[in-house]
C-alpha cells in the first residue's frame, strides 16, 4: 500500500465516520438510579412452579441433574 492509497483510504474513512458524536438530550444516570430504586417486581407463580418441578425431578432422578445443568 503506497502513500497515495493511504491518503485516499484516510479520506474515505473521514467521510464515512462523523467526527462529532450526537449530544444526548439529557443525562441518563438519574433515570438509571430511579430504575434501581424502584421496588423489585414479584416473581411470577409459573417460575416458582418450574423451579419446584425441576427440583422434584432431580430428587426423583438424581442422574438427571447433569442433563438439567447442560440445558442451563
Amino acid at each position: 500500500m503506497n502513500e497515495t492509497d493511504r491518503e485516499e483510504l484516510a479520506a474515505l474513512l473521514r467521510e464515512a465516520m462523523p467526527s462529532e458524536r450526537p449530544a444526548l438530550e439529557k443525562d441518563l444516570w438519574p433515570r438509571m438510579l430511579e430504575t434501581l430504586d424502584r421496588r423489585p417486581r414479584p416473581v411470577p407463580w409459573l417460575d416458582w412452579a418450574l423451579a419446584a418441578g425441576a427440583a422434584s425431578w432431580c430428587a426423583a432422578f438424581p442422574s438427571a441433574l447433569s442433563a438439567l445443568l447442560c440445558q442451563l
